[in-house]
C-alpha cells in the first residue's frame, strides 16, 4: 500500500512538473498607431518555442497602458516595452519586470532613438527659448501621451527652456503617428511639433521637409526600450532565451530584420545586447523635479 501511494505520489508530481513545463509563456509588446506588431513578433516567438521547447506566443497590447496592465496583472512572461512605458512601469511598480535585453546599434550608430521639436519657418521660431516669449500664439502636435520621442522628449526640451508646463503655452493636439506631425507641420503656420528624428528623415525623402520646417532641437541619446521579463519567471527560461536572443542575429538574420523592421528607431539595430535598470538613470535624471513629466506618460 505504502509503495502504491508512493508511485501515485511521484506519478502526480511529474504530471504537475510537465504541465509547467508545457505552459504557454507570452511574448507580448503594444501596438502603435494601426501596427499591432505582430508580424515582427510572432516570427521570433516562433523561433524560440523552437529553440527552447517552450510554447511561446506573440500578444499584442492595444495601448503601452494595456501591456504595463499585463505585466502588473502577470498575464505576461516576456514583454518589448518602449522607454516611456518601462520608466513608468519601474515607477510605480519597481522590480515587478526585470529588463534583460535591448538593441546594439553597432559602433557607428548611438541610437536611432531619438526626438526632435520642429516649428512651421512662418512661426519666426528658430531657437526653443523664443518660444516662451511668445504663450499662446502656437499649437504644440505631438505623437500621442505613451510615445517616448513623440511627446516626453519634446516636453524635457521644453521643460529645459523654461516651459515646464506646455499646455499653458500652446494649444496641444496629438495626432496619432510620428508621420503625421512631420507631415502636418509642413502645412501649419503657427505649428510647433515633437516626433522622432528618425521619421524627419523619412518625410524628408519626399516632401519639401526643409524648406518648410526648422528642427529647433533634439535628444539624440534616448535609452532603447527593453524586452523584460516577470520576476518570478524560471530563471532556467529567461537565461535560455536570454541566450536565443543574443545569438539571433547570426543564427536567425532574417527573423532579427524582420523584429527590427517593426520599430522605427530599431531598424539600424546590428544585434541584442544585455541590458540593465541602471542604464536608464541617466534618462531619468532628465525628469528633474518636473512632477508633471511623469504624471504624462503615467
Amino acid at each position: 500500500m505504502k509503495k502504491i501511494t508512493l508511485l501515485l505520489l511521484l506519478l502526480t508530481a511529474s504530471i504537475v512538473q510537465l504541465n509547467a513545463q508545457q505552459k504557454k509563456l507570452v511574448l507580448a509588446t503594444y501596438t502603435y498607431a494601426t501596427n499591432n506588431r505582430l508580424q515582427n513578433l510572432t516570427p521570433l516567438a516562433e523561433y524560440l518555442s523552437q529553440k527552447t521547447g517552450h510554447t511561446i506566443i506573440a500578444v499584442s497590447y492595444p495601448t503601452v497602458q494595456g501591456l504595463i496592465s499585463a505585466i502588473i496583472n502577470d498575464s505576461v512572461d516576456f514583454a518589448m516595452m518602449n522607454t516611456s512605458g518601462y520608466l513608468t512601469l519601474q515607477r510605480n511598480n519597481p522590480g515587478v519586470a526585470i529588463p534583460i535585453i535591448n538593441l546594439d546599434m553597432g559602433n557607428t550608430v548611438t541610437t536611432n532613438y531619438a526626438g526632435c521639436l520642429i516649428a512651421n519657418k512662418e512661426t519666426g521660431i528658430t531657437k526653443i527659448a523664443e518660444l516662451s516669449k511668445q504663450p499662446n500664439k502656437f499649437s504644440l502636435s505631438l505623437v500621442n501621451q505613451s510615445s517616448t520621442s513623440g511627446n516626453l522628449v519634446p516636453r524635457l526640451l521644453l521643460n529645459d527652456n523654461n516651459i515646464p508646463t506646455p499646455e499653458k503655452n500652446f494649444t496641444i493636439n496629438y495626432l496619432g503617428s510620428h508621420r503625421k506631425v512631420a507631415e502636418d507641420i509642413m502645412n501649419i503656420p503657427n505649428g510647433i511639433g515633437g516626433c522622432g528624428c528618425a521619421e524627419i528623415d523619412s518625410v524628408r525623402k519626399y516632401a519639401p521637409f526643409d524648406s518648410k520646417v526648422t528642427v529647433l532641437d533634439s535628444f539624440n541619446n534616448i535609452p532603447l526600450g527593453p524586452i523584460v521579463y516577470k520576476k518570478n519567471l524560471n530563471k532556467k527560461i529567461t537565461q535560455t532565451f536570454t541566450k536565443e536572443l543574443l545569438q539571433l542575429h547570426k543564427n536567425a538574420p532574417d527573423i532579427f530584420k524582420n523584429f527590427c523592421a517593426g520599430w522605427t528607431e530599431f531598424k539600424q539595430a546590428v544585434a541584442f545586447k544585455k541590458v540593465a535598470d541602471k542604464d536608464y538613470d541617466a534618462f531619468r535624471k532628465m525628469f528633474g523635479n518636473n512632477e508633471q513629466l511623469w504624471q504624462l506618460i503615467e
